[in-house]
Protein backbone atom coordinates (compact mmCIF):
# COMPACT_ATOMS: atom_id res chain seq x y z
CA UNK A 1 0.00 0.00 0.00
CA UNK A 2 2.69 2.34 0.63
CA UNK A 3 4.37 1.90 -2.08
CA UNK A 4 1.62 2.04 -4.37
CA UNK A 5 0.89 5.29 -2.62
CA UNK A 6 4.49 6.83 -3.27
CA UNK A 7 4.40 5.87 -6.83
CA UNK A 8 0.90 7.53 -7.39
CA UNK A 9 2.07 10.85 -5.38
CA UNK A 10 5.19 10.99 -7.93
CA UNK A 11 2.94 11.26 -10.66
CA UNK A 12 1.71 14.55 -11.92
CA UNK A 13 -0.36 16.62 -15.18
CA UNK A 14 -3.37 13.47 -13.88
CA UNK A 15 -5.53 14.82 -16.53
CA UNK A 16 -3.38 13.46 -19.58
CA UNK A 17 -2.64 10.27 -17.67
CA UNK A 18 -6.46 9.04 -16.96
CA UNK A 19 -7.15 9.73 -21.03
CA UNK A 20 -5.66 11.96 -23.64
CA UNK A 21 -9.01 13.27 -25.15
CA UNK A 22 -12.33 11.43 -24.12
CA UNK A 23 -13.36 13.64 -20.81
CA UNK A 24 -16.27 10.00 -20.78
CA UNK A 25 -12.73 7.63 -19.87
CA UNK A 26 -11.50 10.14 -17.58
CA UNK A 27 -15.04 10.35 -15.65
CA UNK A 28 -14.95 6.41 -15.80
CA UNK A 29 -11.45 5.96 -14.49
CA UNK A 30 -12.50 8.52 -12.01
CA UNK A 31 -15.16 6.34 -10.44
CA UNK A 32 -13.05 3.58 -10.22
CA UNK A 33 -10.06 5.45 -8.28
CA UNK A 34 -12.82 6.52 -6.10
CA UNK A 35 -14.01 3.33 -5.05
CA UNK A 36 -10.10 2.07 -4.54
CA UNK A 37 -9.74 5.19 -2.30
CA UNK A 38 -13.08 4.36 -0.54
CA UNK A 39 -11.63 0.82 0.25
CA UNK A 40 -8.07 2.25 1.64
CA UNK A 41 -10.33 4.68 3.35
CA UNK A 42 -11.93 2.14 4.89
CA UNK A 43 -8.86 0.18 6.09
CA UNK A 44 -7.63 3.20 7.59
CA UNK A 45 -10.52 3.75 9.78
CA UNK A 46 -10.53 0.14 11.01
CA UNK A 47 -6.92 0.10 11.90
CA UNK A 48 -6.53 3.31 14.03
CA UNK A 49 -9.89 1.91 15.64
CA UNK A 50 -7.67 -0.94 16.82
CA UNK A 51 -4.48 0.95 17.30
CA UNK A 52 -5.88 3.85 19.58
CA UNK A 53 -7.05 2.18 22.90
CA UNK A 54 -3.25 0.74 22.95
CA UNK A 55 -1.41 4.00 21.70
CA UNK A 56 -0.60 5.28 24.69
CA UNK A 57 -2.24 3.35 27.59
CA UNK A 58 -0.25 4.10 30.46
CA UNK A 59 -0.29 8.03 30.40
CA UNK A 60 -2.19 9.39 32.99
CA UNK A 61 -4.74 11.93 31.89
CA UNK A 62 -3.64 15.71 32.67
CA UNK A 63 -5.55 18.21 34.04
CA UNK A 64 -7.98 19.65 31.88
CA UNK A 65 -6.58 23.14 30.34
CA UNK A 66 -9.30 25.82 29.03
CA UNK A 67 -6.28 26.89 26.20
CA UNK A 68 -6.01 23.34 24.98
CA UNK A 69 -7.86 21.74 22.32
CA UNK A 70 -7.88 18.50 24.44
CA UNK A 71 -6.45 17.19 27.44
CA UNK A 72 -5.31 13.75 26.63
CA UNK A 73 -2.12 12.95 25.31
CA UNK A 74 -3.40 10.49 22.43
CA UNK A 75 -5.67 13.74 21.46
CA UNK A 76 -4.12 13.48 18.19
CA UNK A 77 -4.96 9.84 17.75
CA UNK A 78 -8.31 10.08 19.00
CA UNK A 79 -9.12 13.86 16.28
CA UNK A 80 -7.32 11.46 13.58
CA UNK A 81 -9.82 8.67 14.23
CA UNK A 82 -13.17 10.97 13.89
CA UNK A 83 -11.84 12.02 10.77
CA UNK A 84 -11.25 9.08 9.09
CA UNK A 85 -15.00 8.01 10.52
CA UNK A 86 -16.85 10.78 8.94
CA UNK A 87 -14.40 10.41 6.09
CA UNK A 88 -16.06 7.30 5.29
CA UNK A 89 -19.28 7.25 6.94
CA UNK A 90 -20.31 10.05 4.41
CA UNK A 91 -18.84 9.12 1.33
CA UNK A 92 -21.56 8.26 -1.56
CA UNK A 93 -19.17 6.26 -3.16
CA UNK A 94 -19.22 2.02 -2.15
CA UNK A 95 -15.97 0.22 -1.94
CA UNK A 96 -14.18 -1.73 -4.44
CA UNK A 97 -15.82 -5.33 -5.02
CA UNK A 98 -13.72 -8.04 -5.22
CA UNK A 99 -14.07 -8.30 -9.37
CA UNK A 100 -12.72 -4.37 -9.32
CA UNK A 101 -9.52 -5.70 -6.60
CA UNK A 102 -8.57 -8.40 -8.96
CA UNK A 103 -8.81 -7.14 -12.35
CA UNK A 104 -5.84 -5.40 -13.82
CA UNK A 105 -6.75 -2.49 -15.39
CA UNK A 106 -4.38 -1.13 -18.42
CA UNK A 107 -3.99 2.19 -17.14
CA UNK A 108 -1.45 2.94 -15.37
CA UNK A 109 -2.62 5.19 -12.47
CA UNK A 110 -5.83 3.56 -12.05
CA UNK A 111 -3.55 -0.08 -11.57
CA UNK A 112 -1.58 1.62 -8.65
CA UNK A 113 -5.07 2.32 -7.38
CA UNK A 114 -6.41 -1.01 -7.55
CA UNK A 115 -3.28 -2.35 -6.16
CA UNK A 116 -2.64 0.13 -3.17
CA UNK A 117 -6.76 -0.99 -2.90
CA UNK A 118 -6.27 -4.73 -2.62
CA UNK A 119 -3.14 -4.34 -0.68
CA UNK A 120 -6.11 -2.56 2.12
CA UNK A 121 -8.32 -5.22 1.38
CA UNK A 122 -5.70 -7.68 2.54
CA UNK A 123 -4.66 -6.28 6.01
CA UNK A 124 -8.03 -5.93 7.26
CA UNK A 125 -7.09 -9.75 8.31
CA UNK A 126 -3.96 -7.81 10.14
CA UNK A 127 -6.04 -5.44 11.89
CA UNK A 128 -9.02 -7.05 12.88
CA UNK A 129 -9.90 -7.03 16.46
CA UNK A 130 -8.94 -10.51 17.33
CA UNK A 131 -5.32 -10.10 15.92
CA UNK A 132 -4.91 -6.86 17.96
CA UNK A 133 -4.98 -8.34 21.18
CA UNK A 134 -1.60 -9.12 20.74
CA UNK A 135 -0.37 -5.78 20.22
CA UNK A 136 1.78 -3.82 22.35
CA UNK A 137 1.61 -0.05 22.53
CA UNK A 138 4.81 0.58 20.68
CA UNK A 139 3.23 -1.69 17.36
CA UNK A 140 0.32 0.38 18.04
CA UNK A 141 1.67 3.80 17.60
CA UNK A 142 3.72 2.24 14.81
CA UNK A 143 0.08 1.20 13.18
CA UNK A 144 -0.95 5.00 13.88
CA UNK A 145 2.02 6.30 12.07
CA UNK A 146 1.20 4.47 9.35
CA UNK A 147 -2.08 5.58 9.03
CA UNK A 148 -1.38 8.96 9.01
CA UNK A 149 0.86 8.45 6.52
CA UNK A 150 -1.12 7.06 4.48
CA UNK A 151 -4.00 9.64 5.39
CA UNK A 152 -1.48 12.52 4.23
CA UNK A 153 -1.23 10.40 0.59
CA UNK A 154 -5.00 10.44 0.08
CA UNK A 155 -5.58 14.11 1.00
CA UNK A 156 -2.62 15.29 -0.98
CA UNK A 157 -4.39 12.78 -3.89
CA UNK A 158 -7.39 14.29 -3.39
CA UNK A 159 -6.27 17.80 -4.24
CA UNK A 160 -4.61 16.52 -7.19
CA UNK A 161 -7.44 14.50 -8.64
CA UNK A 162 -10.17 17.46 -8.07
CA UNK A 163 -10.53 18.28 -11.81
CA UNK A 164 -10.98 14.99 -12.82
CA UNK A 165 -14.71 14.67 -13.92
CA UNK A 166 -17.11 14.40 -11.33
CA UNK A 167 -14.79 13.71 -8.69
CA UNK A 168 -15.61 13.39 -5.48
CA UNK A 169 -13.61 14.98 -2.49
CA UNK A 170 -13.34 12.98 0.64
CA UNK A 171 -15.46 14.90 3.24
CA UNK A 172 -13.39 16.68 5.67
CA UNK A 173 -10.77 16.42 3.98
CA UNK A 174 -8.87 19.98 5.74
CA UNK A 175 -9.55 18.29 8.99
CA UNK A 176 -8.32 15.03 7.73
CA UNK A 177 -5.33 16.40 6.85
CA UNK A 178 -4.41 18.38 10.29
CA UNK A 179 -5.47 15.08 12.02
CA UNK A 180 -2.87 12.74 10.15
CA UNK A 181 -0.14 15.43 10.10
CA UNK A 182 -0.51 15.75 14.42
CA UNK A 183 -0.69 12.37 14.98
CA UNK A 184 2.49 11.94 12.53
CA UNK A 185 3.94 14.02 14.76
CA UNK A 186 2.68 12.78 18.15
CA UNK A 187 3.75 9.44 17.44
CA UNK A 188 7.19 10.45 16.59
CA UNK A 189 7.97 11.40 19.89
CA UNK A 190 8.10 7.98 20.86
CA UNK A 191 9.99 4.90 19.69
CA UNK A 192 8.03 2.71 17.24
CA UNK A 193 8.38 -0.78 17.16
CA UNK A 194 8.95 -2.04 13.42
CA UNK A 195 8.14 -5.93 14.62
CA UNK A 196 4.48 -5.36 13.78
CA UNK A 197 5.30 -5.73 9.92
CA UNK A 198 5.90 -9.49 11.15
CA UNK A 199 2.74 -10.26 13.10
CA UNK A 200 -0.66 -10.54 11.69
CA UNK A 201 -3.01 -13.01 10.07
CA UNK A 202 -1.38 -15.34 7.98
CA UNK A 203 -3.17 -18.19 5.75
CA UNK A 204 -3.47 -21.94 6.82
CA UNK A 205 -0.66 -24.47 6.20
CA UNK A 206 -2.19 -27.44 4.22
CA UNK A 207 -0.86 -30.54 3.27
CA UNK A 208 0.70 -31.33 -0.25
CA UNK A 209 -1.87 -33.71 -2.22
CA UNK A 210 -1.77 -35.55 -4.69
CA UNK A 211 0.36 -38.57 -6.12
CA UNK A 212 4.26 -38.52 -4.11
CA UNK A 213 5.92 -36.01 -6.97
CA UNK A 214 8.95 -37.12 -8.34
CA UNK A 215 13.26 -37.47 -7.23
CA UNK A 216 14.02 -34.98 -4.16
CA UNK A 217 10.66 -32.71 -4.84
CA UNK A 218 9.17 -35.95 -3.17
CA UNK A 219 10.68 -36.03 -0.13
CA UNK A 220 10.53 -32.43 0.35
CA UNK A 221 6.57 -33.08 0.06
CA UNK A 222 6.58 -35.83 2.54
CA UNK A 223 8.77 -33.34 5.02
CA UNK A 224 6.36 -30.55 4.37
CA UNK A 225 3.03 -33.01 5.34
CA UNK A 226 5.25 -34.37 8.71
CA UNK A 227 5.40 -30.76 9.45
CA UNK A 228 1.67 -30.29 8.78
CA UNK A 229 0.82 -33.41 10.19
CA UNK A 230 2.38 -32.91 13.54
CA UNK A 231 -0.20 -29.87 14.70
CA UNK A 232 -1.99 -32.81 16.48
CA UNK A 233 -0.17 -34.04 19.12
CA UNK A 234 1.02 -37.77 18.70
CA UNK A 235 1.67 -40.23 21.53
CA UNK A 236 4.82 -42.18 22.62
CA UNK A 237 4.92 -44.59 20.09
CA UNK A 238 4.06 -42.40 17.12
CA UNK A 239 6.58 -39.85 18.22
CA UNK A 240 9.34 -42.17 18.53
CA UNK A 241 8.51 -43.27 14.79
CA UNK A 242 8.88 -39.34 14.22
CA UNK A 243 12.19 -39.11 15.97
CA UNK A 244 13.50 -42.18 14.09
CA UNK A 245 12.36 -40.66 10.82
CA UNK A 246 14.39 -37.20 11.52
CA UNK A 247 17.68 -39.13 12.43
CA UNK A 248 16.97 -41.49 8.71
CA UNK A 249 16.81 -38.09 7.12
CA UNK A 250 19.10 -36.23 8.62
CA UNK A 251 21.75 -38.81 7.90
CA UNK A 252 21.22 -39.85 4.73
CA UNK A 253 20.96 -36.30 3.09
CA UNK A 254 24.74 -35.93 4.55
CA UNK A 255 26.21 -37.26 1.53
CA UNK A 256 24.16 -35.29 -1.02
CA UNK A 257 24.59 -31.99 1.02
CA UNK A 258 28.29 -32.36 1.20
CA UNK A 259 29.14 -31.83 -2.39
CA UNK A 260 27.29 -28.38 -2.58
CA UNK A 261 27.53 -27.03 1.39
CA UNK A 262 29.86 -29.12 3.48
CA UNK A 263 29.19 -26.85 6.35
CA UNK A 264 25.23 -28.09 5.87
CA UNK A 265 26.51 -31.38 5.99
CA UNK A 266 27.95 -30.79 9.09
CA UNK A 267 25.04 -29.50 10.84
CA UNK A 268 22.77 -32.19 9.90
CA UNK A 269 25.41 -35.13 10.56
CA UNK A 270 24.75 -33.19 14.12
CA UNK A 271 21.01 -33.18 13.84
CA UNK A 272 21.34 -36.89 12.86
CA UNK A 273 23.54 -37.72 16.66
CA UNK A 274 21.17 -35.84 18.32
CA UNK A 275 18.01 -37.19 16.90
CA UNK A 276 19.52 -40.99 17.81
CA UNK A 277 20.31 -39.47 21.40
CA UNK A 278 17.08 -38.93 21.50
CA UNK A 279 15.15 -41.43 20.42
CA UNK A 280 17.72 -44.02 22.83
CA UNK A 281 15.81 -41.16 25.58
CA UNK A 282 12.61 -41.64 24.54
CA UNK A 283 12.60 -45.73 25.38
CA UNK A 284 11.88 -44.99 29.00
CA UNK A 285 8.60 -42.58 27.64
CA UNK A 286 5.26 -44.11 27.13
CA UNK A 287 1.73 -42.42 27.01
CA UNK A 288 -1.28 -43.41 24.75
CA UNK A 289 -2.51 -39.83 25.00
CA UNK A 290 -3.01 -38.58 21.20
CA UNK A 291 -2.90 -39.91 17.65
CA UNK A 292 -0.20 -39.25 15.54
CA UNK A 293 -0.83 -41.84 12.89
CA UNK A 294 -0.86 -39.77 10.22
CA UNK A 295 2.48 -38.04 10.85
CA UNK A 296 4.26 -41.25 11.19
CA UNK A 297 2.82 -42.42 7.80
CA UNK A 298 4.59 -39.43 5.89
CA UNK A 299 7.54 -39.47 7.91
CA UNK A 300 7.83 -43.37 6.76
CA UNK A 301 7.47 -42.06 3.25
CA UNK A 302 10.38 -38.96 3.31
CA UNK A 303 12.96 -41.87 4.53
CA UNK A 304 11.20 -44.71 1.74
CA UNK A 305 11.52 -41.65 -0.79
CA UNK A 306 14.98 -40.65 0.36
CA UNK A 307 16.70 -44.06 -0.12
CA UNK A 308 14.81 -44.68 -3.50
CA UNK A 309 16.91 -41.68 -4.98
CA UNK A 310 20.13 -42.25 -7.02
CA UNK A 311 23.33 -42.07 -5.14
CA UNK A 312 24.23 -39.70 -7.97
CA UNK A 313 21.20 -37.25 -7.63
CA UNK A 314 22.77 -33.73 -7.49
CA UNK A 315 20.61 -31.51 -4.89
CA UNK A 316 20.07 -27.89 -5.75
CA UNK A 317 20.94 -25.20 -3.48
CA UNK A 318 17.70 -23.70 -3.24
CA UNK A 319 16.00 -27.46 -2.29
CA UNK A 320 18.71 -27.95 0.63
CA UNK A 321 17.40 -24.35 1.54
CA UNK A 322 13.97 -26.11 1.32
CA UNK A 323 15.04 -28.71 3.50
CA UNK A 324 17.19 -26.72 6.45
CA UNK A 325 13.87 -24.29 6.90
CA UNK A 326 11.32 -27.58 7.29
CA UNK A 327 14.05 -29.20 9.92
CA UNK A 328 13.96 -26.36 11.81
CA UNK A 329 10.35 -25.75 11.77
CA UNK A 330 10.13 -29.71 12.34
CA UNK A 331 12.95 -29.53 15.18
CA UNK A 332 11.02 -26.81 17.25
CA UNK A 333 7.67 -28.36 16.75
CA UNK A 334 9.04 -31.34 18.10
CA UNK A 335 10.60 -29.74 20.93
CA UNK A 336 7.11 -27.93 21.99
CA UNK A 337 5.36 -31.62 21.80
CA UNK A 338 7.50 -32.85 24.31
CA UNK A 339 7.53 -30.19 26.84
CA UNK A 340 4.04 -29.63 26.68
CA UNK A 341 3.64 -33.21 26.57
CA UNK A 342 4.77 -33.45 30.01
CA UNK A 343 2.88 -29.79 30.88
CA UNK A 344 -0.57 -31.84 30.68
CA UNK A 345 0.65 -35.42 31.92
CA UNK A 346 0.86 -36.96 28.64
CA UNK A 347 3.78 -38.49 28.71
CA UNK A 348 4.79 -41.15 31.79
CA UNK A 349 8.09 -42.06 32.41
CA UNK A 350 9.55 -45.99 33.27
CA UNK A 351 11.48 -46.53 36.62
CA UNK A 352 13.02 -49.45 38.25
CA UNK A 353 10.96 -50.46 41.47
CA UNK A 354 13.31 -52.01 43.66
CA UNK A 355 12.60 -55.61 45.49
CA UNK A 356 13.88 -58.34 47.65
CA UNK A 357 15.06 -61.03 46.16
CA UNK A 358 14.08 -64.54 47.34
CA UNK A 359 15.26 -67.71 47.48
CA UNK A 360 13.56 -69.69 45.14
CA UNK A 361 16.09 -71.41 43.26
CA UNK A 362 15.71 -69.23 39.96
CA UNK A 363 19.07 -68.18 38.30
CA UNK A 364 17.57 -64.85 36.94
CA UNK A 365 14.98 -62.65 38.33
CA UNK A 366 13.44 -59.60 36.06
CA UNK A 367 13.28 -56.33 36.93
CA UNK A 368 10.40 -54.36 38.42
CA UNK A 369 9.56 -51.84 36.58
CA UNK A 370 6.55 -49.11 36.84
CA UNK A 371 5.47 -46.14 34.60
CA UNK A 372 5.12 -42.87 37.30
CA UNK A 373 4.05 -39.55 36.14
CA UNK A 374 6.41 -36.88 35.11
CA UNK A 375 6.41 -33.87 37.66
CA UNK A 376 9.15 -31.36 35.47
CA UNK A 377 9.95 -31.76 32.33
CA UNK A 378 13.62 -31.06 33.96
CA UNK A 379 13.54 -34.21 35.49
CA UNK A 380 13.84 -35.83 32.01
CA UNK A 381 16.80 -36.20 29.94
CA UNK A 382 15.02 -36.16 26.41
CA UNK A 383 13.71 -32.73 27.62
CA UNK A 384 17.17 -31.51 28.71
CA UNK A 385 18.92 -32.74 25.35
CA UNK A 386 16.07 -31.26 23.39
CA UNK A 387 16.77 -27.64 25.14
CA UNK A 388 20.42 -27.80 24.44
CA UNK A 389 20.50 -29.62 20.80
CA UNK A 390 17.65 -29.74 19.38
CA UNK A 391 16.05 -25.89 19.90
CA UNK A 392 17.39 -24.37 16.62
CA UNK A 393 18.52 -20.54 17.53
CA UNK A 394 16.09 -17.48 17.26
CA UNK A 395 17.08 -15.70 14.33
CA UNK A 396 17.45 -11.72 14.94
CA UNK A 397 14.20 -10.00 14.40
CA UNK A 398 14.92 -7.07 12.12
CA UNK A 399 13.58 -4.12 13.42
CA UNK A 400 13.51 -0.90 10.73
CA UNK A 401 11.94 1.04 9.40
CA UNK A 402 12.01 -0.47 5.80
CA UNK A 403 12.26 1.14 2.45
CA UNK A 404 8.94 1.67 1.54
CA UNK A 405 7.90 3.93 4.63
CA UNK A 406 11.01 6.22 3.66
CA UNK A 407 9.55 5.62 0.23
CA UNK A 408 6.34 6.93 1.28
CA UNK A 409 7.42 9.98 3.37
CA UNK A 410 9.80 10.94 1.09
CA UNK A 411 6.97 11.20 -2.05
CA UNK A 412 4.77 13.49 0.22
CA UNK A 413 7.20 16.05 0.08
CA UNK A 414 8.02 15.41 -3.23
CA UNK A 415 7.82 18.39 -5.65
CA UNK A 416 8.07 17.86 -9.25
CA UNK A 417 10.98 19.29 -11.36
CA UNK A 418 10.59 22.90 -12.56
CA UNK A 419 10.50 23.48 -15.98
CA UNK A 420 13.69 25.01 -17.76
CA UNK A 421 13.26 28.69 -18.82
CA UNK A 422 12.78 29.59 -22.11
CA UNK A 423 15.98 31.77 -21.66
CA UNK A 424 17.84 28.39 -20.22
CA UNK A 425 17.04 26.38 -23.18
CA UNK A 426 20.52 25.57 -25.45
CA UNK A 427 19.99 26.74 -29.15
CA UNK A 428 20.75 24.09 -31.17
Amino acid sequence: MRTELAALLRQHRIMRRLAEDSSAERASAGRQILRFRQTVLVWCAQAIGVARPLTFPNVPQKPADPFRAASDHGAAVAELARALGAARDQATTRPASSADLTTPNSNNVVEHWRLAARAAALAEHDTAPDQAIHLTAAQARTIAGDVAAISEALVVLDRRYRNTPDWESIAGCDRLGWAALATALDVSLGQPDYTVDQTGWRPRTKPIGGPAKPGVLGVLQAEHNLLVRLASFPDAMNLRLVVDSQRLLSAGLVPYAERIDPNLAGQWGARAETYSRIQRELRNIGGRLGNGTAAAGEAANAVGRLRALHPDTVIEPRMLRGFQTLFHRVDSRIMDILESGVERGAFVQRVTVPRLVSGDGRLVHPVRERFVPVARAADLEVIQTAREHLRPPDEPTVSSAGTSRADLHAALVHRPPAKASRRDTPRL
